[in-house]
């Protein structure tokens, strides 16, 4: 795939006179042609750049230019370089998890808290329910109800899927809501809510009053889903809100670690495969008329 030269950067104006705009960069000015190419599909996922002395030529610029432009797109996971002789610059898939580990370090770096994320899912995933409602997807709908059940199960067995499972069934809903701008956003704080509901479920494991809200998020689920299969988008929405807001508050009420997000560090009982269930008799009891 052939990469067009963009034109030489424009030189500072006159002495006297006022720019109208910072000249950019030479580096910047050959990342932003490539990228130009890259974003409107001239160069495609697995195409190769030219070696970087033809690249040089292209563009008119040094070899350290070239190399500084290059990282620049490879900091941006738009291309991979690899070393060697058969190496080179290679366009990547866009990858959106690189995308949202960014967000996560810049969210944990302003000190972001658990509240807020939560309010920002109050924000996004109740519309989304709303569409997905209107949408009467059914095989979106098979997707979540099948995550129900993994749910319900990993709940009496594995607590960390059972919070990662929580989490997923919001990415579900708004992956099948019919807007991807809806969806990248949801996308872009997804692991920051699973590495949370998987931290709360950690720092909670020895209380049995946990157990009854698992129970409860269940219930809600079964229910939201059940609103969105009739096709009433207003009511969808209307009862999503109401959970998460619901969930938040408990959630607050029973967590005991730091109020900053953590995107950094895995739970320590990931190291466990499976986290035993502590729950009293009567628990159990309830659950098989569920």
């Amino acid at each position: 795939m052939t990469s067009t030269a963009a034109p030489r950067p424009a030189k500072a104006g006159r002495p006297g006179t006022t720019p109208t705009a910072k000249p950019l960069k030479a580096a910047e000015t050959v990342a932003a042609e490539l990228r130009r190419q890259i974003v409107t599909g001239r160069l495609k996922p697995g195409d190769k750049l030219h070696p970087e002395n033809v690249l040089q030529a292209e563009f008119d610029v040094s070899r350290p230019t070239l190399r500084e432009a290059l990282r620049l797109l490879e900091s941006e996971s738009l291309i991979t370089i690899s070393r060697g002789k058969h190496g080179g610059a290679r366009v990547g898939t866009v990858d959106l998890a690189s995308a949202a580990r960014q967000v996560g370090v810049f969210l944990q770096i302003e000190r972001v808290t658990l509240a807020d994320v939560w309010l920002a899912r109050t924000i996004i995933e109740p519309p989304a329910a709303a569409l997905l409602a209107q949408s009467r997807n059914e095989a979106a709908f098979a997707e979540l109800e099948a995550n129900i059940a993994a749910a319900r199960d990993a709940a009496q067995h594995d607590l960390l899927r059972y919070a990662d499972l929580s989490a997923g069934f919001s990415l579900l809903i708004t992956r099948h809501c019919g807007s991807k701008t809806l969806h990248v956003l949801a996308s872009l704080i997804y692991d920051i809510i699973r590495r949370q509901h998987e931290h709360v479920t950690e720092r909670t494991l020895s209380r049995d009053s946990v157990h009854a809200l698992r129970q409860e998020s269940i219930r809600s689920r079964v229910k939201a889903l059940a609103l969105m299969r009739t096709g009433t988008p207003a009511a969808a929405e209307r009862f999503w809100r109401t959970h998460l807001e619901h969930m938040r508050d408990l959630v607050l009420a029973v967590y005991t670690g730091p109020a900053t997000i953590d995107v950094l560090n895995e739970p320590a009982s990931r190291m466990r495969a499976v986290v035993k269930v502590r729950r009293p008799a009567a628990s159990l009891k309830a659950d098989s008329h569920e």
